[in-house]
């Protein structure tokens, strides 16, 4: 099999190329350490799973590597971390990885290992009888005895719905008690292929080694054809939704969302900027107004937080966190906040408040990527939504483009009642309960 030849952009540091079979890999080089972050993403998470079936992309996840041709189970880990690895894995909503931060001289070795297992993981069943438990255990620790957990994992269901991005990566308890070795291996024999897969690899070492490396152990793996993929999609959004939870030990506050476009979603490039500005000038920054009035004048709050995760190949949400002062009940602290975010609605903001909330990205994104696990890994999200990871050598001058004027827009569009989800979060054990 032949490889597709390397595309770069002038100044750009992201370098990519393609294989035949269709995986697609994607290098940032870094030489200032003798290190090398390489991660084999799998464009399949939790927003693939069917109904009935969730948890299946994060019980794979702890399976995958448990056996292949090569390697017997638990070997995959002993190696690489003799050899100087950290190996780790993850699932999200729309992919599951495997990073591994190496000395750069034994990327062959994790490598090899990482197309054997693409190639013929064996995913028998005493392993998977160990890992489910595994898996379900982590459901209990993680989940139903963290009460705010739980919260978030009910709040998801109201704001995206029941399926897609309403699925918890961990899946449902009632459907792991049900998981067989058989729906794994059909789950590896859908989705597990080169072209639903992405390498991304960051630091010392150039685009010909890598290409030699990859072209050796990959290249002979063929592709699959996969099943047709369906976008994510939120419930109707005719009306405010909401809910109220109460439960033993759980924080007094309030979870308050609204359903947004994301990076893949937005209707174009200043749209999609603008949104993720939104969350650091309306709720981040002590001259934020949610902070500013609610945490720091009027304590109706005790703490607040916001999260909004644009590397979605559906749309996502802008979640407000907020801890409630004592005497303050969650219901109060939701009609603060959608008071201060109406007013936000309807004026833009000052050139002074965009530069600080530019400068706060800039920042946090300069100082993650100064670390090339990092690096990998932004090209690795922006890939498993659709997204080109060369276009984020142009994130800088994008953020910096974006005007007072767009912000306002889409505050003014989205920011709306129908967008909005709302849970209460009551302490059963407490007197406002």
């Amino acid at each position: 099999m032949t490889e597709r030849p390397p595309t770069t952009i002038l100044g750009s540091n992201v370098q990519s190329f393609t294989l035949a079979n269709g995986l697609r890999i994607y290098l940032r080089e870094d030489h200032r350490a003798p290190l090398v972050s390489v991660q084999l993403w799998y464009h399949v998470g939790s927003s693939y799973e069917p109904a009935g079936h969730s948890g299946l992309s994060h019980a794979l996840e702890h399976l995958l590597f448990e056996g292949s041709s090569k390697l017997a189970a638990g070997q995959y880990s002993a190696l690489m971390t003799r050899l100087g690895g950290e190996p780790n894995a993850f699932t999200s909503t729309d992919a599951t990885f495997f990073p591994l931060t190496l000395p750069s001289s034994r990327l062959e070795v994790a490598l090899e290992a990482m197309a054997d297992v693409m190639a013929s993981a064996t995913l028998s069943d005493t392993p998977f009888a160990r890992e489910l438990s595994v898996v379900m255990a982590e459901r209990r620790e993680q989940v139903d005895n963290n009460p705010l957990a739980l919260a978030l994992e009910h709040h998801q269901i109201l704001a995206y719905g029941t399926g897609g991005y309403g699925t918890p990566v961990v899946g449902h308890k009632a459907d792991l008690e049900h998981l067989t070795p058989a729906a794994a291996r059909t789950w590896y024999q859908t989705w597990y292929h080169p072209n639903n897969a992405t390498l991304a690899v960051a630091g010392d070492m150039t685009l010909s080694q890598l290409q030699s490396l990859v072209m050796r152990h990959f290249a002979t793996i063929p592709a699959n054809r996969l099943p047709a993929r369906e976008t994510p999609s939120a419930p109707p959004l005719q009306s405010r939704r909401h809910q109220t939870l109460r439960q033993p030990g759980q924080y007094t506050g309030t979870i308050l969302s609204f359903n947004l476009p994301s990076q893949c979603t937005a209707q174009s490039g200043e749209q999609a900027y603008a949104l993720r500005l939104l969350p650091e000038l309306l709720a981040d920054g002590l001259s934020s107004p949610l902070q500013r009035r609610l945490v720091l004048e009027d304590r109706t709050l005790l703490a607040l937080r916001s999260a909004y995760e644009p590397w979605q190949r559906g749309d996502s949400m802008l979640a407000l966190y907020a801890f409630c002062s004592p005497q303050v009940t969650p219901q109060i602290a939701a009609e603060r906040l959608l008071v201060e975010i109406e007013s936000f609605r309807h004026s833009a903001p000052s050139r002074e408040d965009l530069q600080r909330a530019k400068a706060r990205l800039l920042a946090r994104q300069m100082f993650e990527r100064d670390d090339i696990d990092i690096q990998a890994r932004a090209i690795g999200k922006q890939a498993a939504c659709g997204l080109d990871p060369i276009a984020l050598e142009n994130e800088r001058q994008d953020i910096e483009a974006v005007t007072a004027e767009q912000v306002g827009q889409v505050a003014l569009e989205f920011l709306i009642d129908s967008r909005a989800a709302i849970t209460f979060m009551h302490n059963k054990e407490s007197a406002h309960a």
